[in-house]
């Protein structure tokens, strides 16, 4: 049985999950409380950030288990087992957002509320990489607890900094959790301990980007013409890699989304050719930092449940560089290397 897809639209974005092979329910879809975090030019594994260890190898994780191509077909959802959410109160459904994030909105053993979010290939801060004193399931631990909720951490790879994150929220006042970090703890361990073994996985169907590498799959001579011969490289996650040069930037995501009847992703979106049949939907978003996205619909079902590619080029304003000719010429040059459907 094929993934199939199910999606809530959301203020920011149309969010996703994906249902599996020999689930008996799947995940329904609900925004998490999770921010996006914005990838910043200039940042790449040959940097001094204090989050990048020289002495690890790059790209090598703590354990094969926590490998990047394993984790990407690993389905989040599975790696809270509903029997441990019952020792800490009652399970509600699971939502998903993405590929690589699972929450359960449920209560405690007092009825009050226990929020609780797991997310693979997180990519760490260095102030979160500095304060992974702790321990978690043989693995070193950060936990950053605010009034009410907590995120607790466990390093999976140091070069460039990875973890596996739970993220634990609960009501305020008198519905507040004692100590909102001790589910986080639990859960974490439980997770870990499920990456550790033979954790279930998507059954992407054809066509499904999941399982590629978005920083592999773009070689420097695309990048060449826009950012020079030596561009940054920063990961994000595990479906999102973006270059820095020459005051610009580009990007590639893989992410799930709804996709719209009319295709209009953006407000602006405009249909665009990209000859052998493939169509995308560009739009130029103005600003300090124009930038042309393009998005390419790789999988959908027929409830507009689907998985797209996101190309962008953007630069600065004083740049003499035709955005939306250099996205269509990136998108081009990928193409052939991603799965077909």
């Amino acid at each position: 049985m094929h993934v199939v897809l199910r999606f809530r639209a959301t203020a920011v974005v149309a969010a996703a999950a994906l249902l599996m092979a020999g689930c008996a329910t799947g995940p329904g879809l609900a925004k998490t409380n999770s921010p996006r975090r914005t990838v910043q030019a200039g940042a790449d594994a040959s940097s001094t950030d204090p989050s990048v260890k020289p002495s690890a190898q790059p790209g090598k994780p703590i354990d094969p288990a926590f490998a990047a191509e394993r984790l990407r077909l690993v389905f989040p959802c599975a790696l809270m087992e509903k029997e441990l959410l019952q020792t800490l109160g009652t399970p509600a459904k699971y939502t998903s957002s993405n590929y690589t994030r699972c929450s359960n909105y449920m209560k405690d053993k007092s009825g009050k509320t226990l929020n609780l979010t797991v997310e693979i290939g997180y990519s760490l801060t260095s102030t979160e990489v500095k304060n992974a004193t702790k321990q978690v399931a043989g693995l070193k631990s950060s936990e950053q607890k605010l009034t009410s909720s907590c995120f607790v951490s466990a390093v999976t790879q140091e070069n460039p900094a990875q973890a596996v994150r739970v993220q634990v929220s609960t009501g305020s006042g008198d519905q507040a959790v004692s100590d909102p970090c001790e589910p986080g703890r639990k859960v974490l361990e439980g997770a870990v301990r499920k990456l550790r073994g033979n954790p279930q996985k998507y059954n992407p169907p054809k066509g499904s980007p999941v399982e590629v590498d978005p920083c592999t799959a773009v070689d420097k001579a695309t990048l060449a013409p826009v950012l020079g011969a030596s561009p940054r490289m920063l990961a994000f996650g595990l479906h999102q890699c973006s270059w820095t040069g020459q005051s610009a930037q580009m990007q590639l995501e893989f992410k799930t989304a709804r996709v719209p009847k009319d295709g209009k992703f953006d407000p602006k979106s405009t249909e665009v050719d990209l000859g052998g049949g493939v169509k995308g939907y560009q739009a130029l978003k103005d600003g300090a930092f124009p930038t042309c996205e393009i998005i390419l619909v790789r999988t959908k079902d027929s409830s507009d449940a689907g998985e797209i590619a996101e190309f962008s080029v953007g630069a600065s304003k004083n740049k003499e560089l035709d955005r939306c000719q250099a996205a269509q010429a990136f998108v081009k040059a990928v193409l052939p290397g991603l799965p077909s459907a």
